[in-house]
């Protein structure tokens, strides 16, 4: 079969193509769509913002690396109103977001439980449980309280469920099998430690930067949309990004859609957000040396001091501190087969500038597996000079993998560091966590924050019912 170009390669079939489950893309698309994660809804999920969020990332994550398809059994149909799902039924958010209503689950197949319910089919079943600021799964439903959710919790704990269901159907001895969990208050403190919940929410920031808007930088803006602003046209958030979407984004990034191909992707963000009601600018270019936040006498002009950045290359990462932001979030994952589950969240200002952060290291050959030198010999046997197949596979082997739910979790640490700060809790100048491993998590303590992010960057959300 051919490979095809580069930017068409779905990212998360190039980790089982990596990982040498599949000998090329065919093989991997199909070990894919044999992968099938089932979903089971209590009936409260009404009146649940958690489990409302919890829902709609799921599916929209899930349905991007279990290619055989999302399949949810409702146990109630109710109206929704937590940000993305808000206006419509749980039944059309399943749709909307490439999932199917079913009416019995299997017995054989990862099943992920949104809200109290018992009895639940699937091999195996973990549940998904929040607290305040707190996330987890958890194998048994006695264990999960019957309270309502906050939508950061729902998503953070959607990402940790996808994940090991994922890790289990490909072979992940503990995934699926154990309670892990994680805290967005507090992530150096145990998930289930009392101080780990953190205090109520209660602000929202009113403007920010998005820089890079890929997979990481879509992930961060589903989760800002899924967040409980009462007016969303009172937040600003602006988009920087000067590249467009190509058929290989589909598997990561969480507002792309196959209409969106060759669309520029700030674009495509701000449509999606704009309909939530946000008020958007759009930069399409890149970050580099010239670039600065303009401040203006005029509020209405002024830029965002925020940002949260999520930038493939090294090169940009480097600028960030000479941009003017006030605040940064800088997220980094891991790019290979062995390591696609790793996240690390910068923060600035810290003891370390971005630019000593973040080395310039030697840019590394791609490696021509077995998979790949066997095509280059495929395609050598049907007349393609070597050189040019030689050329075209390292392309291919150069293109980093990458699975949706990863950036859904890192982009709940990302935006729940702001929070965090508007409600004068911890700074953390390093976040670091490995999904193979959730409950290690590496947090090192900011002793050189700066300065407080300034008051015109929140806002009360005056949250209605819900009871967040």
């Amino acid at each position: 079969m051919s490979w095809g170009p580069a930017d068409e390669l779905d990212r998360t079939a190039k980790i089982v193509i990596d990982s040498g489950k599949a000998a090329n893309p065919e093989e991997a698309h199909g070990y894919l769509a044999s992968l099938v994660l089932q979903v089971a809804v209590g009936p409260k999920i009404g009146w649940d913002p958690g489990a409302q969020a919890a829902l709609a990332s799921v599916v929209n994550a899930g349905s991007r690396a279990f290619k055989g398809g999302v399949h949810v059994q409702l146990a109630s149909d109710p109206i929704l109103r937590t940000g993305w799902t808000s206006g419509a039924t749980a039944s059309a958010i399943v749709r909307r977001f490439g999932g199917r209503v079913v009416p019995a689950l299997a017995n054989n197949r990862p099943t992920l439980v949104i809200g109290q319910h018992a009895g639940v089919k699937g091999e195996p079943v973990m549940h998904l449980t929040w607290s305040g600021w707190s996330a987890g799964v958890v194998m048994q439903a006695k264990e999960v309280p019957d309270i309502a959710g906050s939508p950061l919790a729902g998503a953070l704990a959607a990402g940790l469920g996808i994940s090991e269901a994922f890790q289990h159907a490909l072979g992940g001895v503990y995934a699926g099998r154990r309670e892990t969990g994680l805290s967005l208050w507090r992530p150096d403190l145990d998930w289930r430690s009392p101080a780990a919940p953190g205090p109520p929410m209660e602000y929202l920031p009113s403007a920010l930067w998005l820089l890079g808007l890929g997979h990481l930088g879509q992930a961060c803006a589903w989760t800002i949309g899924l967040l409980p602003y009462a007016a969303p046209q009172q937040c600003q958030v602006a988009l920087l990004d000067f590249d467009t979407v190509d058929a290989g984004n589909l598997a990561t990034q969480l507002l792309t859609r196959p209409r969106d191909f060759r669309k520029r992707k700030a674009r495509v963000v701000a449509c999606a957000l704009e309909r939530l009601g946000f008020r958007t600018r759009l930069v399409e270019r890149g970050l580099d040396e010239h670039f600065r936040v303009v401040s203006h006498a005029d509020p209405n002009r002024d830029e965002p001091l925020v940002a949260l950045a999520g930038f493939d290359d090294v090169g940009p990462r480097r600028l960030l501190g000479k941009a003017g932001f006030r605040h940064i979030v800088d997220a980094g994952l891991g790019a290979g087969p062995s390591d696609y589950l790793d996240m690390v969240l910068h923060t600035f200002p810290a003891a370390t500038d971005p630019s000593e952060a973040f080395l310039d290291g030697q840019v590394r050959e791609p490696v021509l597996r077995p998979s790949y030198e066997a095509e280059v010999d495929r395609q050598m046997k049907a007349g393609v000079d070597e050189t040019a197949a030689r050329c075209g596979m390292l392309q291919i082997a150069g293109v980093t993998v990458g699975a949706a739910f990863v950036g859904a979790t890192a982009a709940t640490l990302a935006v729940a560091d702001v929070l965090r700060v508007l409600h004068g809790g911890t700074s953390y100048s390093v976040i670091a966590l490995d999904l193979r491993e959730p409950h290690r998590v590496r947090a090192v303590i900011n002793t050189k924050p700066g300065e407080h992010i300034p008051a015109s960057t929140s806002m009360s959300p005056s949250i209605g019912a819900g009871g967040l």
